[in-house]
């Protein structure tokens, strides 16, 4: 008779928005390994034995990614069983409670943006599929948005080009945010980066205030399907969504006028779902 799997030990959670990473120890080879099964309630607590209505997922690694949480952040928690390729089921290890980082759109008082938060590229311009008119509308490869005066819909295009996309003329393209603001920042701000989608080449969104360069975001690879469609939150859709939050520098916003600047110097386009600068609460 094949043993029964030990039972699995060190459930540990890496949380990020929207997102919260599982991992735990491997187990030994008698007996072989199938697959782990993992298990998740919401909330604080779970079911003394695991439920199979509450299966999350199948790996056959000892590492699981639950994504596709609320941005607001989500409390869960977690069971995670091995079974043997001869289909014996180990006992559950220690359940574990994680809940993923808060969006500073959530937690933040907004102070400009530039589109909704919503997972849709719809309310920029040309969304959600007109992106050849992009090179046109912009033969210099800048795109100019003031806030208070322009509108997403109409000064906005719901695609930055990168030097990966031969119908853009494989230029890096640079989106520039023109933010006016009647004080100096007593307090330390956040800017939020939303995608709705990217390419499979990934890349890099080069970000600077003001002049200063504040940082480089590692573009993941997407679906590459955002440039056709403009919903993510449809029931089934491959849009690959991901969510940049990151400190602007103390200092960085200034009073009166201050430039952000998205350069896309490597990689293909990326497709806004928002752009936002939130003060903290």
């Amino acid at each position: 008779m094949s043993p029964r799997p030990a039972t699995v030990t060190g459930l540990e959670a890496s949380p990020s928005l929207a997102a919260i990473t599982l991992s735990w120890d491997s187990l030994g080879f008698d007996p072989l390994i199938d697959h782990f099964r993992i298990y998740a309630v919401r909330g604080k607590s779970a079911p003394r034995s695991p439920q199979e209505s509450d299966l999350l997922a199948k790996s056959v690694y000892p590492r699981l990614v639950h994504a596709g949480l609320d941005p607001a952040g989500e409390t869960w928690t977690y069971t995670v069983l091995a079974v043997s390729d001869a289909g014996e089921r180990g006992r559950a290890g220690a359940p574990l409670t994680a809940t993923s980082q808060p969006s500073v759109t959530a937690t933040g008082r907004e102070v400009a943006a530039i589109g909704a938060f919503d997972g849709r590229t719809l309310e920029h311009h040309l969304a959600p599929s007109s992106y050849a008119k992009i090179p046109e509308q912009h033969p210099d490869a800048v795109i100019e948005y003031l806030q208070g005066t322009d509108e997403p819909g109409t000064a906005w295009p719901y695609l930055l080009p990168g030097p990966g996309d031969a119908w853009a003329g494989r230029r890096e393209y640079r989106a520039r945010w023109t933010i006016t603001l009647d004080g100096e920042p007593a307090a330390e701000h956040d800017l939020a980066v939303w995608l709705v989608d990217t390419t499979r080449l990934g890349g890099t969104l080069r970000i600077s205030v003001n002049g200063e360069h504040v940082t480089d975001l590692d573009l993941p690879a997407g679906a590459t399907r955002g440039s056709r469609e403009g919903d993510a939150t449809i029931p089934g859709s491959t849009l690959k969504r991901s969510f940049h939050e990151l400190p602007l520098p103390a200092g960085a916003l200034q009073t009166g006028v201050n430039v952000i600047e998205f350069h896309l110097a490597e990689g293909g386009w990326v497709a806004w779902d928002a752009v936002g600068i939130f003060a903290r609460e």
